[in-house]
């Protein structure tokens, strides 16, 4: 009974078992340490009955009647058989079945002839599947929830120490729980070992888990005293050919959907839903998925089996290579959110399946280069820009003699996330890298256009766009001239020609809305908004950016999202709308600060500098300014040619509002300090670094 006692929990399990079995058998199911033993024991200790408890891990025979007599220490009747002896033995009680899995067949037989036999009877099982009883209940034991699991382990810390968890460690045993996907045994194991070591030493230690979670001295049956022997038990009930699936199913990370799975050399449907059946898998629509604990034992089964291990890496990498291209080509138009919630779903596969290509040898491979440039999409949709290019200058330096073309495609990828990332003479030095071996020049020559216009050399941006809509419209395509058309109507308005710009970007929005291309259409809209706001209409420029910026929420796209709201600050400003402005412009600068876009973010702080004048706040304001000027040094990029009258505006506000030494001080504060204390910072705390 101590056992229920200590039981963390598991309350709602137990009042619901209980409950259950006034009216037929139950059976406990859940994956190996899910704690099906510790909820039957809490059962037994609220049962107003008596209860027969047997533990069947041990049993081997299939004479299941006479096992339990034998457990029971019941001497059989000469005059009947086994069963007849037990039905005999049995009353009005409670049998407590513990551990069916390895005979769950046979037990369920059994059981249901004692039930027709003793109706009065109740049964209680355990195991990691349905014994298959006609009237059974199957009561799923699912693992702890975050904050039980916590509980759980602090508990066990306790109770092994005396002392309660360190409020500084709780961040580590969370970390653990969460790795131990909430099984209670791991946990319990866990804390035995943190009583020994250390809370983060043993989160440092769990990469070899099995090693690290065992106690030999803990009470019940052997596969109850460690993890790797919890797993053992279950993967030595299966048969072969699961045992493989079961391997197999390791290289997945972050689970799979059926498409996936179908490439394993062991995949047969059946063996999948038999795996499912013993607690070994979870799903959801659509999707199957391991705990992490179990997957961490099958790569230790797969790894046994080296040319089983790279067949089905290989299986599982040529799988979400083929993805990841299917997305690229697929992600500009009708598809797009289809394809942009699919990559986000298989982000761990797709770092997986690059690693497996990286490992292959070889210069003149190019899988690798392959999967990293057809990533680069999804990276800007999501604002990943330095992890895209980590990838993409790993796998070209790892391929030098790949063939010219997929080196020309991943220097390209890799110079729009430099762009992106404000990187620009990175990017112009990859984008000219690539030029003389692409397949195609139009994507490199609006790249090139992007970077002139950012870097405020207009007349060159110009020139680069308009040969890249030349080369497009040649070659029929749509959406490459779309996408110049917009970037040239981008290059117009922030060179001040606005009429210019209303066309560009009123055709590219055409375009894009014909190609259903959401992100792309709202970006026109984001820039037709700036259009208007630039003309002084800000109704109109309300009314597209507010729409832009609902289509990239949508989307999830940040660096879409970021810019809408720092236009509509823009226009808040021009309204009077002073707390909207403010709120905007620090929900933008977030965003852009977390994608690393440094260009918009001068040009925030700079908008964000005449918010805090016009509230009162000039040495912020001051200060801010400074921020921006640092940021704009860095990149290499002025304030665009737009933009500069309204910065001019704001400095001139502030030199009348402020003293020359106190509004030197505050800006010299801005440039010298890191931009989150430049935030932090209001009124005349901004000067008091400067006088120090």
């Amino acid at each position: 009974m101590d056992a229920a006692a200590s039981l963390v929990g598991r309350d709602a399990e137990v009042r619901l078992a209980a409950r259950l079995l006034a009216s037929g058998p139950v059976t406990l199911v859940g994956a190996a340490g899910s704690g099906k033993t510790r909820i039957a024991i809490a059962v037994v200790s609220s049962f107003p009955g008596p209860v027969h408890f047997v533990d069947l891990s041990t049993m081997d025979d299939p004479d299941v009647a006479g096992f339990l007599l034998d457990a029971l220490g019941v001497t059989r009747r000469p005059d009947l058989d086994a069963f007849g002896t037990l039905v005999e033995t049995l009353d009005a009680g409670l049998l407590v079945l513990d551990n069916c899995e390895h005979a769950a067949a046979a037990v369920g037989a059994l059981a249901g002839r004692l039930l027709a036999a003793r109706p009065d009877l109740r049964v209680l099982a355990t195991s990691r599947q349905p014994l298959g009883l006609a009237a059974e209940t199957v009561l799923a034991v699912p693992p702890l929830d975050p904050d039980t699991a916590l509980r759980l382990f602090a508990t066990r810390m306790f109770e092994r120490t005396g002392r309660a968890l360190p409020p500084e460690h709780t961040a580590a045993a969370a970390a653990i729980c969460a790795a131990l996907d909430g099984l209670p045994l791991a946990i319990e194991l866990a804390a035995a070992r943190a009583a020994l070591l250390s809370v983060p030493e043993v989160r440092r230690l769990l990469a070899d888990r099995f090693r690290v979670l065992a106690d030999a001295k803990a009470p019940g049956p052997s596969h109850h005293r460690t993890l790797r022997a919890a797993l053992d038990w279950s993967y030595h009930l299966l048969s072969a050919d699961k045992q493989t699936l079961l391997r197999q199913l390791a290289v997945f990370q972050g689970g799979w959907s059926a498409a996936a799975v179908g490439v394993l050399p062991g995949y047969r449907p059946e063996l999948l839903e038999a795996l499912a059946e013993r607690s070994l898998l979870t799903s959801s629509p659509g999707r199957g998925r391991m705990l992490q604990t179990v997957t961490a034992y099958a790569a230790a089964r797969l790894a046994e089996a080296p040319g089983e291990h790279d067949a089905a890496t290989a299986a599982h990498a040529a799988f979400f290579l083929d993805l990841a291209e299917r997305a690229a080509a697929g992600i500009r138009g009708p598809e797009q959110r289809t394809w942009l919630r699919t990559l986000t779903l298989e982000q761990d596969n797709l770092r997986a399946a690059l690693a497996t290509l990286a490992a292959r040898p070889g210069g003149t491979e190019d899988a690798d280069l392959r999967l990293a440039t057809a990533m680069a999409p999804f990276q800007h949709f999501i604002g990943g820009y330095s992890q895209g290019r980590d990838w993409l200058a790993a796998a070209l330096a790892r391929r030098p003699g790949a063939p010219a073309p997929a080196r020309a495609a991943a220097a390209s990828a890799a110079a729009t996330l430099a762009m992106l990332a404000c990187d620009y003479g990175a990017a112009y030095a990859l984008a000219h890298q690539a030029l003389p071996f692409a397949a195609a020049r139009g994507p490199l020559l609006t790249l090139l256009g992007g970077v002139e216009r950012e870097r405020a050399r207009y007349p060159q941006s110009r020139a680069y766009l308009e040969e890249a809509r030349e080369l497009y419209r040649a070659s029929g395509d749509a959406w490459g001239e779309g996408r110049a058309t917009q970037l040239a109507g981008a290059t117009a308005w922030l060179s001040g020609d606005l009429d210019g710009a209303d066309g560009l970007l009123a055709a590219s929005l055409a375009a894009f809305r014909d190609l259903a291309d959401a992100e792309s259409a709202a970006s026109s809209l984001t820039h037709l908004g700036a259009v208007a706001h630039y003309r002084g209409d800000q109704v109109a420029a309300r009314a597209a950016l507010e729409d832009a910026l609902s289509g990239f929420t949508e989307l999830a796209f940040p660096e879409g999202v970021a810019w809408a709201q720092e236009l509509l600050a823009r226009v808040d400003l021009a309204e009077g709308r002073l707390p909207a402005a403010a709120e905007r412009l620090r929900a933008s600068l977030s965003l852009h600060r977390r994608v690393g876009d440094r260009w918009r973010t001068a040009s925030v702080l700079e908008s964000f500098a005449e918010c805090r004048r016009r509230l009162g706040d000039p040495a912020h304001a001051a200060a801010l300014l400074g921020a921006a000027d640092v940021v704009r040094r860095e990149i290499s990029a002025p304030t665009p040619l737009c933009e500069r009258p309204g910065r001019s505006a704001t400095e001139s506000g502030l030199r009348c509002a402020l003293p020359s030494a106190d509004f030197a001080g505050a800006y010299r504060f801005g440039m010298r300090t890191a931009l989150d204390g430049v935030l932090a910072v209001t009124g005349a705390a901004a000067l008091t670094p400067a006088t120090s």
